[in-house]
């Protein structure tokens, strides 16, 4: 006898391959069922249905809730959505200004700057440095998650 026939008259079965052996044959069988089925122009009209009708409960559900949170007077999620643009085109605004004020208060300090160096003789204070808006907003939450 060869080495290889040796090895292989030595070697267990495999206690899986007759479940793999199922597996196969049971899946061959249900992909070509399936495969019938899907591609049956009856499927396809009964399926667009059952999508019809689903969309269709759908809407009705929404539209009902809608009128039922109007009713109670609380926000719909069109609502909120709607509000949490407006804050954030809020604080784009904020921050332009924040930005057009700092452009302002740069170019008035180096105006000071430029008339004190004029004029040693008097000396003036320079305004105290306004912190920016998103500096205040990091400031104010890191605050916030403090203990």
């Amino acid at each position: 006898m060869s080495s290889s026939e040796n090895q292989s008259a030595r070697r267990p079965p495999d206690p899986f391959e007759l479940w793999r052996q199922i597996y196969d044959t049971n899946e061959r069988a249900w992909n070509a069922v399936l495969e019938r089925t899907v591609n049956n122009p009856a499927f396809a009209e009964s399926s667009g249905k059952i999508l019809e009708t689903f969309l269709s409960a759908q809407k009705t559900v929404r539209d009902n809730m809608r009128t039922y949170l109007e009713q109670v007077n609380l926000p719909t999620r069109e609502d909120i959505s709607r509000l949490g643009e407006l804050i954030v085109s809020l604080e784009e605004k904020v921050d332009q200004l924040d930005d057009r004020l700092s452009a302002i208060e740069t170019t008035l300090r180096s105006q000071h700057s430029a008339q004190s160096a004029e004029k040693p003789a008097t000396t003036t204070a320079a305004p105290p440095e306004r912190p920016t808006a998103s500096r205040a907003r990091r400031q104010s939450s890191s605050r916030q998650a403090a203990p």
